[in-house]
């Protein structure tokens, strides 16, 4: 691990991050942050594809904010625009003349977006979008996909399990009947698919997915998959939901809809939209949204569409728009990064489950036994690797979020980092 200017503080990682404790819950703000963690990092600051820590120490970094920097941290061209806008107003709760550059962007670039409402997370733009589905179809049921993640919002966080019947809550508080209306299939289980709509087909007002199963490893649609969900939907009256808070602006420009050419009624996006701001929108056709045109269905939010994350929109949009070989550039970035970790952990006779659609990629260290994720392992291999200057995310089902600040000695130092940390950790495995 690289030392750049030693303690900006005065405190380790660990102690600061003991001191966070004394007034932040749990010393972090999302729980996300705190899973797996055997040895924290507290932030000091961050550009390009580089975290620095409170000790001085720099690390590569491939979890990049979970998802939204495509151009790196502290793109110049990005903030530059957004702190101008601060110092013109960042927050009147009024119509802007951002708002039409903003929306007009996603417009231009998501297939299936019309017209939209922006809003500032994804869990709070997916709660609307369920929220307009049920009111443009007149029903209750929505069907999801076991490992995709909406969100925790009351009626979206759901448990694992996938056999067609209604999930339980995903998380203590949230009421016993939170699920009385979703129900739950496997991804890509065509035939579980068919039977929900053969069994609950007029009671569905939506079906959600991510096009792609981002935050449980990275699962691609079996061929034909989406296609059946559009299909189906529309048989049914039912409104095909895509949750692209991680694909959108990620894995093309149009997300997951342009890459599989399946356009969905509703869309979310969030994450790169931003590029690391907070903001969110969700939107479809100018019939799915008009309810909400009308004042008929309710969305609301303070600071939905303030100013300062409508200029960060507008500005990245802008520059994703721009950038014409973009995707080619950022699937090489991947493409290079798959091939050289496979060569780390075969070379290290390991077994992983790898799954890369662009510049998204899951690392997941397996039991050659069983074919199973090796939760324990991934997390020794994750803090070995932190503490020589790679970070990516203690839990395995993360996935890693290359960009355009990555480079190929980059990744080649990440993956000769991952092999070093293989040795380290089978030494260890053989002392016991």
């Amino acid at each position: 691990m690289t030392t750049i200017d030693g303690p900006r503080t005065g405190l380790s990682n660990q102690a600061a991050y003991a001191d966070l404790h004394g007034f932040v819950a749990g010393g972090v703000s999302s729980n996300m942050r705190a899973r797996g963690i055997i040895e924290p990092i507290v932030v000091d600051s961050a550009s390009g594809c580089r975290v620095r820590d409170i000790e001085g120490n720099e690390l590569i970094d491939v979890n990049m904010g979970y998802g939204p920097h495509l151009f790196g941290y502290a793109d110049p061209d990005v903030t530059a625009q957004i702190a101008a806008q601060f110092g013109r107003g960042h927050m009147t709760g009024l119509p802007h003349r951002i708002d039409r550059e903003a929306a007009g962007l996603v417009a231009e670039l998501v297939p299936g977006v019309e017209r939209l409402r922006f809003a500032n997370s994804g869990t709070e733009a997916l709660m609307s979008a369920v929220r307009l589905a049920r009111a443009v179809t007149g029903r209750t049921l929505v069907l999801t996909f076991e490992g995709h993640y909406h969100g925790w919002s009351e009626t979206l966080l759901r448990s694992r399990g996938g056999d067609g019947r209604r999930p339980a809550p995903g998380a203590a508080g949230m009421i016993p009947e939170a699920m009385e209306h979703t129900l739950q299939v496997p991804w890509n289980d065509a035939a579980a698919v068919e039977k929900v709509f053969a069994d609950h087909g007029a009671e569905l007002a939506a079906v959600m997915c991510e096009p792609v199963l981002a935050n449980d490893g990275v699962v691609v649609p079996d061929a034909g998959f989406l296609e059946l969900l559009r299909r189906l939907t529309g048989e049914h009256g039912a409104l095909l939901v895509f949750d692209e808070v991680i694909t959108g602006f990620r894995v093309a420009r149009g997300g997951g809809q342009e890459l599989y050419g399946v356009v969905p009624d509703l869309t979310v996006v969030s994450k790169a939209m931003g590029g690391g701001f907070p903001v969110a929108a969700f939107g479809g056709s100018r019939e799915v949204m008009e309810p909400l045109a009308r004042y008929e269905a309710f969305h609301a939010g303070v600071y939905s569409g303030n100013h300062a994350a409508l200029r960060a929109v507008a500005a990245t949009l802008a520059k994703i728009r721009a950038a014409g070989a973009l995707y080619t550039e950022l699937d090489g970035i991947g493409a290079h990064a798959e091939a050289r970790v496979r060569e780390a952990v075969d070379g290290a006779g390991r077994t992983a489950r790898i799954g890369r659609v662009g510049s998204m990629m899951s690392v997941a260290l397996t039991d050659p036994a069983t074919g199973e994720v090796d939760e324990a392992g991934h997390r020794l291999l994750q803090t070995a690797c932190q503490r020589r200057g790679v970070y990516f995310h203690p839990v395995p089902a993360e996935p890693w979020f290359l960009s355009t600040a990555h480079t190929r000695q980059d990744i080649d130092t990440v993956a000769e980092t991952i092999s070093e940390a293989l040795a380290e950790t089978a030494r260890g495995e053989r002392r016991r």
